[in-house]
Parts: structure tokens; sequence; C-alpha cells
């Protein structure tokens, strides 16, 4: 088994439960780098937390026997560290029980081998109850590090089955040695939810199977909803996705797969899908740098899929705006989508970085299925002032009855014709409704063209 005590160059931190957060930097509410600026400059050391009393508030991993070095697996010691977190209950003044404490990961490399070390994958509705605000933070990505290398296949380091409310991680990073892991498991019904999880300076690394899957039972899967990520890194390799919403879709459920938020993040990762939707829902990507790493891969950032046609996928939104997309390979896309419904909208992003390749002109970036659920249907699809490489195509089976394609302000990199065999837009068969405004191609403007 490799860790990263095995790595040459790793410049790991070894040693001790490294420096805690000074009292200021805990009430301020001050995580990863923030909290040890705040320690280091007040002199927050752990004698100093314990005369303030801070110490009552903080579980420490290390000071539960967690190995900084990475040698030696940490499983026991965060499973008690997380046993002392949840029991420290308060009342909790909107719903549920609040923990008193903030899990804290010091500076240094942790192994799990474990599923569910990371906390306690027990179901809250009959077994224990709804936990509403959980806190686990590191002093940065990469400052404090957590490798899960499990023992068996297909495992989950930790599963949230309808117990955890309102979750913020942050200033860790998470690397995965087993291709068929999970990093979470979130399942939620209308009894209890999933709801409200951040995460906020945190990074993924090295070989997943899923990300973070989202799933509950057919009919009555409910609240797993209002989650974000801010400034977060995304690496690694997914043999699926990412983030993958609706992880059981022949099921018609989960109609509240809803406001999910992606700000400023770096999504640079080697192959497999960043967000595979299944169910429809609302989603935001602003600002960020997004990168496919391995050309010879194949790989999407956004693949949108229509498993039922019912109430369940009732909301179909993707929004995307000044982002930077890099496609290193011909088998790399942007979006390939099958909504039947909905709006996509991107503003101001480009995916033109490696247009001047020799695939670039034939590469199809962005897909759209019309066809692929309800015959020749499919969300509102608006491109403003963005730049974009390649081609874009779209299938429908006959006329387009519901769905459009609206280029605003563009700039088409490789092409000089708006459609065509060699044009930007493409279709195998019947041609989609599309409309060209104030555009550009590589040779000059292109005229304006609306077609119904």
């Amino acid at each position: 088994m490799t860790t990263y005590a095995d790595r040459p160059g790793d410049g790991r931190v070894d040693g001790g439960a490294g420096r805690r957060p000074g009292r200021r930097a805990l009430l301020a509410g001050l995580t990863g780098a923030g909290a040890l600026a705040g320690s280091v400059v007040l002199g927050g050391g752990s004698a100093s937390a314990a005369t303030t009393g801070v110490d009552a508030y903080v579980v420490d991993v290390v000071a539960k026997g967690a190995d900084p070095t990475g040698q030696t697996p940490s499983d026991t010691a965060f499973r008690a560290a997380a046993a002392e977190l949840l029991g420290s209950f308060q009342p909790g003044p909107i719903s549920g029980a609040v923990p008193k404490k903030v899990l804290l990961v010091p500076p240094g490399n942790y192994l799990l081998t474990q599923p569910d070390s990371l906390l306690p994958g027990e179901d809250g509705v009959g077994h224990g109850g709804i936990v509403d605000g959980i806190s686990i933070t590191g002093y940065g990505k990469r400052l404090s590090r957590i490798t899960y290398a499990p023992t068996a296949r297909n495992t989950t380091l930790w599963t949230n089955r309808q117990r955890y409310k309102n979750i913020r991680i942050s200033g860790l990073t998470f690397d995965s040695q087993d291709a068929t892991s999970t990093f979470n498991y979130a399942y939620s019904s209308d009894a209890g939810g999933v709801q409200d999880t951040w995460y906020t300076d945190v990074e993924w690394r090295g070989t997943w199977k899923v990300g973070i899957g989202l799933d509950g039972p057919a009919t009555t899967s409910d609240l797993n909803s209002e989650m974000g990520w801010d400034h977060c890194q995304i690496g690694g390799s997914y043999a699926d996705a990412f983030l993958v919403i609706g992880m059981t879709p022949a099921e018609p459920q989960q109609d509240q797969f809803l406001n999910y938020w992606f700000r400023d993040c770096k999504v640079e990762f080697k192959s497999g899908s960043f967000v595979r939707n299944e169910r429809g829902g609302s989603m935001n990507f602003v600002g960020g740098s997004y990168i496919l790493t391995d050309a010879a891969s194949t790989g999407t950032f956004f693949q949108l899929g229509s498993a039922a046609s019912g109430r369940a996928d009732s909301t179909m939104r993707l929004y995307a705006q000044g982002i930077r997309f890099e496609l290193r390979g011909a088998g790399h896309k942007v979006i390939d989508s099958g909504w039947y419904k909905g709006s996509i909208t991107f503003v101001s992003c480009d995916d033109t970085a490696l247009s001047f390749q020799a695939w670039g002109a034939n590469a199809v970036t962005h897909q759209y299925r019309f066809d692929a659920v309800n015959p020749s249907r499919g969300p509102m699809v608006r491109y403003q002032d963005c730049a974009l490489m390649g081609s874009h195509q779209v299938t429908a089976a006959t006329a387009t009855t519901a769905g459009k394609l609206l280029y605003d302000g563009c700039r088409f990199s490789s092409v000089t014709a708006g459609t065509g065999a060699t044009g930007f837009l493409r279709w195998p068969g019947t041609a989609p409704w599309y409309e060209f405004r104030d555009c550009l191609t590589k040779s000059g403007r292109l005229a304006d063209a609306k077609a119904s």
C-alpha cells in the first residue's frame, strides 16, 4: 500500500499536533490557513487555548491518536474524534441537535483505510437523529491531507444517510488511492434531508469512481439541495463523475435536486465527467479555470441526462459565467446534454485555448441531443459574449417543437461559416431552431441569421 510517507519529495508536515487556531480565530469563524494565521499572530498555541477555554470547542484528531506522518492508519482516531464531536450536543433552536465542537485536522498526512471513517454512516431517521451543524476544518489544502487507501473495493469515505445538515468542510486535501472509491454518498428522503453542505478551500486528488453522489428513494426523495463549492480544486480522475446528481436514475425520484453553486473553482482533472446530472436541477458555475488535462482520454465537464420525463425532473437549469475552459484532446467536451426542456446559459466563457490544434476545427465541443427523451424537444440554450472553438452539434428527429440555440455577440475561432458541413452549428438530420446575432468567425463578421 502506498501512502504519502512513501512518496519522495512530498513535502509533508510531520510531527505533533501542530498549532491549533487561536481563540479569536475560532470565534471569528476562520478556518484553514486563516485559522492558522490567527493562531500564530495571537500566540494561540495549545497552552493559550487551554487557558481561554477554546479547547472545549475543538476536537483534535492528533490528540485522539491520529498519525500525521501517514505511516500508520488513523481510522480509530478519526472515529473517536467524530464520536466526541457528535456527543457534544446542545439544544438546537431551529432544528435537531447542534454540536458544540469543531473537528480539527492539524497539518500532516493522515491515512484512512476503512469506509465512513470521516463521519459515521448511520441513518439519521430512527438511529441517533439528525445533526444540524457539522464543521470539519484543516489548516489549508496541501497542509492538512487525508489519504483514502481502502482495504476493500467500492467503498465510501463518508456516507450522509439523511443524518447531517448544515455541513462545513474546509482547508483539506482528500486523495484517493483506489479507483473504485467514492468520497461522499448523500442519501435523502422526505423524512430527513442532506441540506446545506458547503466546501471551502478543499481539494480532491487521486483516482475515484465518484466524488460526491446524491441519491434517494423512489417518489419520496427530497432535500438533497443547497450545496456549494468555494475556491475548491477538483483534480484526479473519475471513472464516473465528480458530482453525480441522481445515483439511481431509473427511479421516479428526487424532485428536490436544486441549488448547487460552484464559485471560482479550479477544475483540472484527467478523465471522466465533472458533473453528471440525470434528474435536472438548478446549477450555477461562476468563475474559475476548467481543464481536461489528459489529451488521450475522454472527458466532459457537463453531462446532462434525462432518465425520466415526469415531475421528478421538473427543474432543468444550468448557468455558467466567466469560465475559461481548456479542452486538450479531440475526445473532450464542455457539454453533452440530453435535457428536453429548461435553460442552459453560457455568459462570457472561453473554450478556445487549443483551437490552433489540427483537430480543433472538427472537434464537437458542445453537443445537444434534442431527441434523447421527447422527440425534437430541447432546452433554451443561450451563449452570450463567448469565444468558442470547433463546432456545436444538435440532433433532432423532426422539426424542433421546443428549444432553441441562440448565439449573441460570440466569436467562433475555428470556422468561417455559421452552418453547413464545415460551419460552426451542425446537425446530422433535421435543422434545429437557432439564431446568430452580432457574431464573428475567424474570417470576419457573420451575417445575422434566424431559423425556425
